[in-house]
């Protein structure tokens, strides 16, 4: 009977770990993919198991004649068209970049200006980054912003401004943004007619307003004119902020659903709610244990944060896990750093030849002597 009850009490102990070890491998969810990006945990396409709430992705068509799929945040948009808020990039320490070349405001007619908006969900994790700017351009034109009814806040352009910009040949002015707003209404237009001397003729300038981070510009050709009415030929994106839950770390850590994995570090979110999971120094990855979670880096085969002299200096790296070590060969001396004493060939090793060479010079005068007297 004690043997039975021992059995049994074995087999439910191996039951219990193996589920155990089953419910730890299933949290760990495999990335998603929707084109050629790749998508992990918060963010998620179909898998609400394996993502956060407010984080899901809509993969679709873009419908540019051929298949190509892209990922979109969902909800979200310009005129209730989300499909404008195409994922150019995902860092997972708390921003993601959205193609913002269709969000303005413009107008060709004098004294005129159009109107647009970007809305974010209220209740989402997504602000706008204050990284990003409002940026009017044209020849004397304008352009006005505004958040949730607090006023408005513009800017004029003139064609004779000498502080032209990269991303802007016609004359234009821009304006930080403050950081965590989910929404903008905007305004963008020309001022007046202008009169083309050649000509003796007035015509309308057009102008037009939008925002981007400018990170992200991009010219698509040799001209890098941003001037409404004679095309724009650069792409450009908006940074978005975002974090997990409304905790910061100290609460966060408090709580049963902490999503840091034990080999990242817990950082406030830059949208100045939540927190985000961030990869400790020698690791690299997704810093979310139900993520992809951080992967070592072994530093003595990726040379970027290698500090060792190498073995052409005399000096040996050895990876270890989330970190590395740097040392001499034999016949060196020094700590191996490149920012450190690197490794010298001793000094004792340099003697060591002449020396040789003496004794074995000293030998051969001692025998010729010996065989001059003989």
């Amino acid at each position: 009977m004690l043997m039975q009850t021992q059995m049994h009490r074995g087999v439910l102990v191996r039951f219990v770990i193996c589920f155990c070890l089953v419910s730890f491998t299933a949290a760990k969810c495999d990335p998603e993919m929707c084109g050629s990006m790749k998508m992990s945990y918060p963010f998620w396409i179909n898998n609400d198991a394996c993502g956060y709430p407010g984080f899901q992705i809509t993969c679709e068509d873009k419908d540019i004649g051929i298949p190509w799929l892209a990922p979109f945040l969902y909800g979200t948009g310009v005129g209730n068209a989300y499909p404008y808020d195409t994922i150019l990039e995902i860092d997972y320490t708390g921003y993601l970049v959205i193609n913002s070349f269709n969000i303005y405001a413009a107008s060709c007619e004098a004294n005129s200006s159009g109107a647009s908006y970007y809305d974010l969900p209220s209740d989402g994790p997504f602000t706008i980054s204050n990284s990003s700017r409002f940026l009017v351009v044209g020849c004397n034109a304008f352009g006005t912003y505004s958040f949730g009814g607090l006023g408005e806040v513009g800017c004029v352009s003139k064609c004779d401004s000498q502080n032209d910009r990269p991303y802007c040949r016609y004359g234009c002015c821009e304006i930080s943004l403050p950081n965590d707003r989910q929404s903008i209404n905007f305004t963008g237009g020309g001022l007046f007619l202008l009169l083309d001397s050649a000509t003796n003729k007035s015509y309308n300038e057009c102008g037009f307003s939008t925002i981007f981070d400018p990170s992200t510009f991009k010219i698509l050709g040799n001209n890098s004119n941003l001037f409404f009415g004679k095309g724009r030929q650069a792409s450009y994106g908006l940074r978005l902020n975002w974090g997990i839950g409304l905790e910061n770390c100290s609460m966060a850590k408090e709580t049963a659903n902490y999503s840091c994995s034990s080999k990242a570090e817990c950082i406030d979110s830059p949208s100045g709610k939540g927190y985000v999971c961030r990869c400790l120094p020698g690791y690299e990855g997704n810093g979310y244990f139900n993520g992809t979670d951080c992967t070592d880096i072994n530093e003595c085969t990726d040379k970027k944060p290698n500090m060792c002299v190498g073995a052409e200096g005399g000096g040996i790296c050895l990876n270890s896990v989330g970190s590395y070590s740097c040392s001499c060969a034999k016949g060196y001396v020094g700590d191996g750093f490149r920012n450190g004493t690197r490794c010298m060939y001793t000094s004792s090793n340099r003697a060591v030849f002449p020396a040789i060479i003496g004794s074995v010079s000293s030998f051969v005068v001692v025998c010729l002597g010996a065989s001059i007297v003989v």
